[in-house]
């Protein structure tokens, strides 16, 4: 069993990890890696070269890679795509730089300089 794999790292992220000559995790790596594939807040601060990207970004692909993947089987048409993936922008955000579509799936800046929803 690959160290990776202990952390819940998927078999396609662990392929790409020992490519990279990745054969153990960094402590920092195997503290925060379970923490955020669990969905779990993590702030942490080591030394330069310590594995800080990975700690992060391996489960950020990871999520990314099975929220895709869950959106893409997705084929009941009955739900509708936000009650699926259970994501919907709520109607009442909207303002003069910031629409949102009616089914709460779609926003749009109304402005240029739109520098994103929340100030």
């Amino acid at each position: 069993m690959a160290a990776f794999e202990e952390l819940g790292v998927m078999p396609e992220i662990i392929k790409a990890v020992e490519a990279l000559d990745w054969t153990l995790p960094r402590d920092i790596q195997a503290e925060a890696i379970p923490l955020i594939l669990g969905g779990g807040d993590v702030m942490a601060a080591a030394e330069t070269g310590s594995g800080k990207t990975g700690a992060f970004a391996l489960p950020l692909v990871q999520i990314v890679h099975e929220t895709l993947r869950g959106v893409a089987v997705l084929a009941a048409p009955a739900k509708s795509a936000a009650a699926a993936n259970g994501c919907q922008l709520s109607v009442d955000d909207r303002d003069p730089q910031f629409a949102i579509a009616a089914d709460g799936l779609v926003c749009q800046s109304r402005t240029e300089n739109w520098a994103g929803g929340r100030g």
